[in-house]
């Protein structure tokens, strides 16, 4: 009997030490389940890697992978996304998930495999996956030519090893952003409160007061008072001109609004604004339309003269994540927030805008073509009207997020903020600062024949600024070609040669805000027969077997007239024509009478004899099919009776070949003709 109840004793002590690590495997699960679904991602990572472990599962697996992501770990991101996709069954989307972490790391072949390898899973979206793949020879190619005018130096005297980031110039120093250990008051014995999803302290807003225009070691720095950070997050801020209204981020607030009855809410972001009164920051004050139970607004810009708020938002009217929104400012209230359009915005997150002094707008996003992460752009324009967004490339951006930028008023120098390679913390403060360019304009074009694209030697190329009248010539080369250089923010035309051709020929070219070097492309067609340039007036046709010279003739003959008396320098070979109908020798007889009919007009008008000749071609040059035996309509006929006149070939006064090799990177731009 006693045998029986130890044996019982020691079998149920089996099964306790059997179960019990399972349900503390259990337990911890749910726990990590839970910090998950509250955005502390740094708790449940910690579980879940235990939890990968023990009992690797691809639900364990795949919010491991996204608790990497969402801590901007892209390193950690890419092993753990490699790990989701050998367990079968994972969602299709991991492969993006995986490309974007390859990305991030600089890996642009294996990102492009993954993003093809999705859109051949789900051809729905293989539109969108093939466009990523595409983007990533664009992001190769930016961060491996990195604007060499452009210099990023990270401020390490600044920086920790905490989050840095989104510094705006205010009275002596900055105001920023960071979550860093700050020395309390010795009156404060709290210990700092905790961000779950990052393990570091909330963001709060601070000021830094320098000695000059970089963060050194030597600066005074305090934290912004209570009406501006609260218990939890504060930041990033903008300033009203005067710097006396702070618009800033604020998460976790309390508003009027109440908690939804039997929800567990997690508060999202919104934001508030403080006025500076005899020196004190007022109570900060929240943004009209602050729904921080239903979605988020975020990172406040205001443009320059105050009468446009920015901000990134995931509010109804978004295409898609976040968006950047604007709100007019209506006397003491704004306006309702209205989306920023799509060429700012895309399907995937628009966040940090910044409005330059100039009015130009500056954003990060991951939904345009991106070296990485998030990249900035920029974009001209208001409200809901803009450019196409530019990326701003490489050194300014990189394979990591790059976001914060603020410029100074010089709009060559100003801080970024990146967690690239290199810096000392998650995010860190960057400044950069770009060397005036030495721009180059330049125009360069060729003269050819309209007929076959075989170029003119001899003809002469007027340039003319519009501004002053000023006038240059040259004469297109053995290549037909020609160059001028152009000065900057000015307007041009350019012609070719009046005193050889009546067909007249120009270009508008203007680099008035060409912010690249150019060169602008050319073309003049011109046409030429044998040795002369050769010129068919409209409307010198001829009536059936007539000769005489028509009413409707009268305007073109006029012109050429006119010619004659503007170029002196030339002369005129008028060559008359005639339909196939008849006998060829008749033919040949009244296209003479016609050629002299037309030298009589011009005579008659004031031409010189001695610049004029006439000779008639009869049927000997048809422009169409209609040859004899071949039925034509009356007006396929009319077209063969005409007058044409040619310049003689003069030879040019000087030759030019202008002293400077086009540089290969300079755009080609097609001008006008």
């Amino acid at each position: 009997m006693k045998i029986k109840r130890l044996l019982l004793i020691l079998s149920c002590a089996g099964a306790i030490i059997y179960l019990v690590p399972f349900t503390l495997f259990s337990d911890d699960l749910g726990k990590a389940n839970k910090y998950y679904e509250k955005y502390d991602y740094k708790y449940a990572m910690e579980i879940y890697q235990q939890v990968m472990e023990k009992n690797p599962t691809v639900e364990v697996a795949e919010k491991l992978a996204n608790c990497y992501r969402f801590t901007s770990n892209s390193i950690e991101a890419e092993k753990a996304y490699a790990t989701v996709l050998t367990f079968p069954g994972f969602n299709p989307i991991n492969y993006i998930y995986y490309a974007d972490a390859l990305k991030e790391n600089g890996k642009f072949e294996q990102a492009k495999r993954n993003y093809l390898t999705y859109a051949e899973r789900v051809p729905a979206q293989s539109d969108e996956a093939v466009k990523l793949a595409n983007g990533c020879d664009a992001a190769r190619i930016w961060l491996e030519n990195p604007n060499l005018n452009i210099q990023v130096t990270n401020e390490s005297g600044f920086n920790t090893k905490y989050s840095d980031f989104s510094p705006i110039p205010y009275e002596k120093g900055f105001i920023f952003v960071s979550d860093r250990e700050f020395l309390k008051p010795l009156t404060d014995k709290r210990s700092p409160k905790i961000y779950g999803w990052t393990g570091n302290p909330y963001l709060k807003l601070y000021q830094a007061e320098t000695k000059d225009s970089v963060f050194t070691g030597e600066m005074k720095l305090t934290l912004m008072p209570e009406q501006i950070n609260d218990n939890y997050h504060s930041g990033p801020a903008t300033l009203s001109a005067d710097g006396n209204t702070l618009y800033f981020t604020k998460a976790g607030v309390t508003t009027v609004e109440e908690k939804p009855k039997g929800k567990d809410v997690v508060f999202k972001k919104a934001i508030f604004y403080s006025t500076k009164q005899n020196g004190t920051w007022t109570q900060a004050v929240s943004f009209p339309y602050n729904r921080p139970f239903e979605y988020s607004i975020e990172h406040p810009a205001l443009s320059p003269d105050g009468n446009i708020l920015y901000f990134a938002s995931d509010m109804p009217g978004t295409m898609g994540g976040l968006d950047i929104f604007y709100s007019e400012k209506l006397g003491s209230g704004w306006s309702k927030p209205k989306n920023c359009g799509s060429a700012v915005n895309t399907k995937y997150d628009e966040v940090f805008p910044t409005v330059r002094k100039d009015g130009k707008l500056f954003f990060s996003s991951r939904g345009h073509i991106t070296i990485g992460g998030l990249d900035i752009f920029s974009a001209i324009g208001s409200k809901d009207s803009w450019t196409e967004a530019e990326n701003l490339k490489a050194p300014i951006n990189s394979s990591k997020d790059d976001f914060g930028i603020y410029y100074f008023n010089d709009n060559l120098t100003g801080f970024l903020s990146s967690n690239r390679p290199g810096g000392k913390g998650g995010d860190d403060i960057y400044q950069f600062s770009e060397r005036p360019k030495e721009m180059f304009f330049a125009v360069e074009g060729q003269v050819v024949q309209k007929q076959d694209g075989s170029p003119i030697e001899g003809v002469r190329v007027f340039l003319v600024d519009k501004d002053t009248g000023l006038e240059k010539s040259l004469v297109s080369d053995e290549n037909g070609a020609f160059k001028f250089e152009l000065a900057p923010e000015t307007d041009y035309l350019v012609r070719g040669d009046l005193d050889k051709y009546f067909n007249r020929q120009q270009g508008q070219i203007t680099t008035k805000g060409a912010t690249e070097s150019t060169v602008y492309n050319v073309k003049f067609e011109v046409e030429k027969g044998e040795e002369a340039y050769l010129v068919r007036l409209n409307n010198i046709y001829y009536d059936f077997n007539k000769f005489n010279i028509r009413k409707d003739a009268e305007a073109d003959l006029q012109k050429v007239l006119n010619f004659m008396k503007t170029t002196p320098n030339v002369n005129i070979e008028l060559r008359s024509h005639t339909d196939a109908r008849g006998k060829a020798t008749y033919n040949m007889e009244l296209s003479k009478k016609r050629a002299i009919s037309a030298e009589n007009y011009l005579l008659k008008a004031g031409a010189d004899k001695e610049r004029l000749t006439a000779n008639g071609y009869g049927e000997t040059q048809l422009l169409n099919k209609c040859a004899d035996g071949v039925k034509c309509t009356a007006a396929e006929h009319q077209l063969n009776r005409r007058t044409e006149f040619k310049v003689v070939k003069v030879d040019p006064v000087i030759t030019y070949v202008p002293g400077y090799t086009l540089n290969p990177i300079f755009p080609l731009i097609t001008g006008t003709q």
